[in-house]
This record gives structure tokens, C-alpha cells and sequence, in this order.
């Protein structure tokens, strides 16, 4: 096998596309000795923040986008040697610890084809591992190091360099040190810096650092209906759902859940607080999308896994169509980026756990990266994931180019345990149709009724098409869902367990006495449950209240406790 090492740059020599400062009186200007060490290693870095740390570092790739290498600067493709229509992967990440600490934030760009051939198109794992992992012989020429921001405003040590392969460049990078971690203190110069000026244009749009002051919902929501807010406008994401759903989103989204009820994503289902109070203008349905966002962006980045995110649509009752043209208004692929944001710094403002806190501000920092696409960008890969959507039911289904048939008014299927008269009516469709379906499970749920929705509903016993939402309250948890969890197993039919804690029968607009500890109760039950029978606990299902800081926390909860989860 070939030993992987790092070749010393030969003294005097100028890096190609290099700037022509004077690089170790640069890292001379640092005050502490840590931070001159990284900044003149030309080891791998993650080793090295691994060391400084005491603990193993994970990769989250935020976003990976493939451009035309004439999309930036020279500063880049000079060091690189490409220009115009040669294809670079633009990739965006950051380093973690177990605790879910940043230690640096990495803006990476790579030759497209030497990027797939040494294995830097790899999401998974950290540029540095993969490379030693192959065995490659690479080396660096350090281009300039200085300061740059940290998301949350502070300046922060960083150093950019080319790595070569041979002679032959492979990648920029520029990595930003955590100031937590890697103290940024140094004498000022008796000019100011020059500009990094190495990322496409526009290099941070006006979203990307939020003000100081954290907005209400309503403030920010109220100058996006008027137009008036430019300085933050909502963000397009790839996320396009044009028209009716269509039916090769409905089998990903059947894969998706598939892997959730593996145990290898999380089901994050987010509706409003109760199927008749559901929002009905455009600003509610902003703020829920925010929040939905917000939550998976938490959810993704803990778990350093794919998040399921649904988002239940308003139903169809008397005032609800108000709704659902508010949701047309506000399509699936806007994204109130500000409105996000703060309702994550909000969150973290009112935690009282240091390291809640933190992963709140974290994400509050690194969502922004993730919404925002380079000019002309392909996006290869996105921390943030797609935005499907569930319903009743209702409408028609359409045949698909497969000949089977399809509800293209959602994504998946919801059959509610209060449907009533329309039970027999909802089911029929969710039978016929090629959706995958949803089913939640009242208190008066029996293992008879759980072979019932196998045999119905999943007869081929096709992974993802069958999800199973109980709703049972601390005491059922415990006694009565695994009698439900054999009774699928004993069936062999693939089952996605989401958890609802909240009760089945509410009060209207989210009244009654069920408080935070009775749903945190539940969740933890119900992780306690599946720990004990060894099965997967799958997803969160969580009808929104008026505060949304509430709900982060309950996601935070359940983030927690699968991060954790293993079958005893």
C-alpha cells in the first residue's frame, strides 16, 4: 500500500495563483502559539483538530454544487489552472466533535474530475480521511492565512491552500477556525487585509449575517407579503415542487422511509397545532415553513443523517381552502431564511443547557450556507432536504406513467384516528393509491387492528409504503405499544414508527393541561420502548403550537435520545 504523506512546500517557492504575501510573517501575527501551529501544518487538518480537541472529528457536508470554474474568481482558478467551462465541485462543511462542537468550517473547491478519481466527491467523510484511506501522496502549497468571520460574527483564524497531486492541483481550500477552539488574537497590520475574494459571486448575500435583533414573526412576515424587506429576501432552494405531486417523488420519499424504519434517517413530521386551527394566510404558513426547516436543519446536523421532513397541508374543512391557497402562495421551494434564524436564536436564548444551547446557535450559523446556491450551480448534495407534503386523502388519484395510480394532492397519505365517517372513504383511496401512507393509532388501538392495516394497507409488504404513528400517552407507551410492535413483526410487513406525543383527543387551539414534561414524558417512552423490543424508532410527529421555541426543544429531545438509541 503507498504511505500517505505530505510533502513540505521547497523554501522559496511561490504557489501557483499564490497572492505574493509573505505567509510566515502572516502566521507570525498570531499571538497564540496553537493557532501558528495549524496555521503552518502541512499535515491533514483533521488529524490535527482531533489532536487539539481530544475527541474524533465528523464531517457535515452543508451543501456540494458542481459550477463552471468561470464562475470565480482568479484567485481560484488560477491556483487550480482551469478557466471557463471547466466543471468544479464547489463543496461547503464543517468539522464536529461528538458533542456537537464546530471546529472549523471548510469552503472547499475541486478539479471535478481529479475530485471524483481521489474520492473528495464523497460527502461522508472528511477531505483528509478519505485520502489517507485510498493511500494518496499529496501535497500543499499554503496560499495566504488571516482572518475571516465566524457565522456569529467574530473574527476567526483561517488559512487557504492549494493541494496538489503530483503536479497536478487538486483542490482549494480555505478553512475558518472556531475562535472557541483556535484563539484568532493578532496584530493588526497598518493597513487593512485584502479580500479573500475566492468565492463566486454573490460571496454572502445580505441574509447570511442576520442582525443583532431577533424579529417576531409577524415583523418579518408582514414586510415579505409588502415586498419592503430586501435586505433579506426569502431564499429560492432547489426544492421546486411545480404543480401536483408527482409520482417518482412519492417512491424517493417510500426509499426514504424505507432507510428511517432501517434506522439510517429520521421521519420529521410537522403540522399545525390541530387539523380544523390549521393557519390560514400566508404568514402562518411562512412561519411553519421556517420552522419545519429549522427543525430539520437540528435534526440533520445532530444526527449526521438524512432527516424525512413532511410538512402536514391544511385540510380541506370549512376555512382551511383559505389555507391551501396561502400554501400556494408560499410555495414548497421558499424559504424565509431570516425567519429561520431567529426563531434558532430565539430557541437558544431561552435554553438552559449549555450544549442545547450551542447546537442551536451552531445550526443558526450554518443553515444559511446550506439555503444559499452559487450563480449557475448544479446542486450535487444539501444538508437541508427535501420538503415533501402530507394530506388526507381526498382527492382523486391519478394514474401515473406506470399505470398504477397516484393521490398527487401529497406526498404521503395521512388517515387520522378522528376521521369519523370519512374513515371507510380515506382508507379506500390509501389502498388504491401508490403513495406511501401514514396511519395514526388512538389509545383504543388493538394488534388486530394492526394485522388489519398490514394485510390492507402494505400487502406486498413493500418497505416505506406503511408508516405507523402511535398516539398513546405515557401509560400505553409503556404497557400497550409492544403488544402493537409484535403484532407488525409477527405480519413480516416493514413498519416506520413515528411517535406523536401529544394526546389523541385535544383540546381546540391546542388547550388543555398536556404541558411540556408530558410530551418530553412520552418521547422518552416511547425511545424507551423500542429500545427494549429492538425496534427502530423511526420519526417525530409533532402538531405545532404557537410557540415555536417549544417545539425546537421537543425536536432537541427526540434528537437526543436517537443519537443515542441502541436495541438492548
Amino acid at each position: 500500500m503507498t504511505i500517505t504523506h505530505t510533502g513540505p512546500e521547497p523554501p522559496g517557492d511561490r504557489p501557483p495563483g499564490g497572492s505574493g504575501l509573505r505567509t510566515h510573517d502572516e502566521i507570525g501575527r498570531f499571538d497564540h502559539p496553537l493557532t501558528r501551529m495549524l496555521l503552518a501544518s502541512d499535515g491533514f487538518t483533521t488529524p490535527a483538530l482531533a489532536a487539539i480537541l481530544r475527541t474524533d472529528l465528523h464531517v457535515r457536508v452543508l451543501r456540494q454544487d458542481d459550477i463552471a470554474a468561470g464562475r470565480l474568481p482568479t484567485t481560484v482558478t488560477d491556483a487550480l489552472g482551469v478557466s471557463g467551462s471547466d466543471r468544479v465541485i464547489v463543496r461547503r462543511s464543517c468539522l464536529v466533535n461528538a458533542d456537537l462542537v464546530t471546529a472549523s468550517i471548510n469552503y472547499v473547491v475541486a478539479v471535478r474530475a481529479g475530485a471524483a478519481a481521489s474520492g473528495m466527491d464523497d460527502v461522508r467523510v472528511p477531505i483528509g480521511t478519505g485520502l489517507i484511506s485510498r493511500g494518496v501522496s499529496q501535497r500543499r502549497h499554503l496560499l495566504r492565512t488571516g482572518v475571516v468571520r465566524w457565522p456569529d460574527g467574530r473574527l476567526c483564524a483561517a488559512r487557504a491552500y492549494v493541494m496538489t497531486l503530483g503536479d497536478r492541483p487538486l483542490c482549494y481550500i480555505r478553512e475558518s477556525f472556531n475562535p472557541d477552539v483556535i484563539p484568532p488574537d493578532h496584530a493588526a497590520t497598518a493597513g487593512a487585509d485584502p479580500p479573500w475574494a475566492d468565492e463566486p459571486e454573490p460571496a454572502r448575500p445580505g441574509s447570511f449575517l442576520v442582525a443583532s435583533r431577533l424579529f417576531e414573526a409577524h415583523e418579518f412576515l408582514g414586510s415579505v407579503q409588502r415586498g419592503a424587506d430586501s435586505a433579506a429576501p426569502p431564499i429560492r432552494l432547489r426544492h421546486s415542487r411545480p404543480g401536483p405531486v408527482q409520482p417518482h417523488e412519492c417512491e424517493v420519499l417510500t426509499a426514504d422511509l424505507a432507510k428511517a424504519a432501517r434506522g439510517d434517517g429520521f421521519v420529521l413530521h410537522l403540522g399545525g397545532r390541530d387539523d380544523a386551527s390549521a393557519g390560514d394566510d400566508t404568514r402562518t404558513v411562512a412561519a411553519r415553513r421556517a420552522l419545519t426547516y429549522a427543525a430539520a436543519a437540528v435534526m440533520t446536523h445532530g444526527l449526521g443523517a438524512a432527516t424525512v421532513t413532511i410538512e402536514r397541508a391544511p385540510g380541506r374543512h370549512r376555512g382551511d381552502l383559505r389555507a391551501a391557497a396561502a400554501l400556494d402562495e408560499w410555495p414548497a421551494d421558499r424559504l424565509p431564511i431570516t425567519l429561520c434564524v431567529n426563531i434558532l436564536r430565539r430557541a437558544a436564548d431561552r435554553s438552559h443547557d449549555p450544549v442545547r444551547r450551542d447546537l442551536l446557535r451552531a445550526v443558526s450559523g450554518l443553515l444559511p450556507v446550506a439555503a444559499i446556491a452559487p450563480p449557475g450551480a448544479s446542486e450535487l448534495h444539501n444538508w437541508l432536504p427535501l420538503l415533501r407534503i402530507s394530506r388526507e386523502p381526498v382527492v382523486p388519484p391519478g394514474q401515473g406513467p406506470d399505470e398504477r395510480w397516484w393521490d398527487r394532492s401529497a406526498h404521503l397519505l395521512w388517515l387520522d384516528d378522528r376521521a369519523g365517517a370519512l374513515a371507510h372513504d380515506r382508507m379506500r383511496v390509501a389502498i388504491h393509491a401508490g403513495n406511501p401512507v401514514a396511519v395514526a393509532l388512538g389509545p383504543a388501538t388493538t394488534p388486530d387492528d394492526i394485522e388489519f392495516l398490514c394485510r390492507t394497507l402494505n400487502p406486498r409488504k413493500e418497505p416505506g409504503r406503511l408508516t405507523l404513528v402511535p398516539r398513546l400517552g405515557v401509560a400505553r407507551t409503556l404497557d400497550t405499544l409492544p403488544s402493537l410492535f409484535a403484532a407488525a413483526a409477527a405480519c413480516d410487513t416493514p413498519i416506520c414508527w413515528v411517535c406523536d406525543p401529544m394526546p389523541s383527543t385535544r383540546m381546540p387551539h391546542g388547550g388543555g393541561d398536556f404541558g411540556a414534561d408530558d410530551v418530553a414524558d412520552v418521547i422518552r417512552a416511547f425511545f424507551d420502548t423500542c429500545r427494549t423490543t429492538g425496534t427502530v424508532p423511526g420519526g417525530l410527529h409533532l402538531e405545532c403550537g404557537p410557540d415555536p421555541v417549544e417545539t425546537l426543544h421537543r425536536v432537541i429531545a427526540a434528537l437526543e435520545l436517537r443519537a443515542t438509541w441502541s436495541p438492548r
